[in-house]
């Protein structure tokens, strides 16, 4: 009977562990889908990044040319776990020429890329205001339900 005992109380542990993991022993996702609007326009190629206000999860997802996104936790799996969510949103775009180096730094650079010049004088911007890149001053949050939540939307402003 002792040894029953332990055995009686991790079966019903067991149970509700499985109950929210799915077969693949991740937890379950659900449908989670948006867009993204700047200043009431649609924007390409931005990365929509959702933390789990509990810290356990992550979701993410790339605007198309129409400013939707489709979320996914794990790249195994489709969707986002349920919960609440902040929310982040960037665009990085290349910047040609963005500096002038000096003839001996020129060199440097050159000779650390191998002989090619393409890529020195080339660096890399957010080009959404950097306050929607930060969960802590992005205003941006999102409640997913057990259903899911296909009509997320983050507008953003530039002004």
């Amino acid at each position: 009977m002792r040894n029953t005992i332990p055995f009686l109380i991790l079966l019903p542990l067991t149970w509700l562990t499985g109950c929210f993991q799915g077969d693949d022993g991740l937890p379950k996702t659900v449908p989670a889908k948006g867009k993204v609007l700047v200043d009431g326009t649609p924007i390409e190629g931005a990365v929509v990044v959702l933390m789990q206000d509990s810290g356990s999860n992550f979701a993410r997802g790339i605007t198309d040319k129409s400013g939707f996104f489709s979320l996914d936790t794990y790249e195994t799996k489709k969707g986002a776990v349920p919960g609440n969510y902040q929310a982040t949103v960037s665009k990085t775009v290349t910047v040609e020429n963005a500096t002038k180096l000096s003839q001996s730094m020129m060199e440097e650079a050159k000779a650390a890329m191998g002989g090619d010049a393409s890529k020195i004088n080339v660096s890399w911007v957010n080009d959404l205001p950097n306050k929607y890149a930060n969960p802590g001053t992005s205003g941006l949050s999102v409640s997913i339900p057990d259903t899911g939540k296909t009509d997320i939307t983050f507008e953003l402003s530039r002004k």
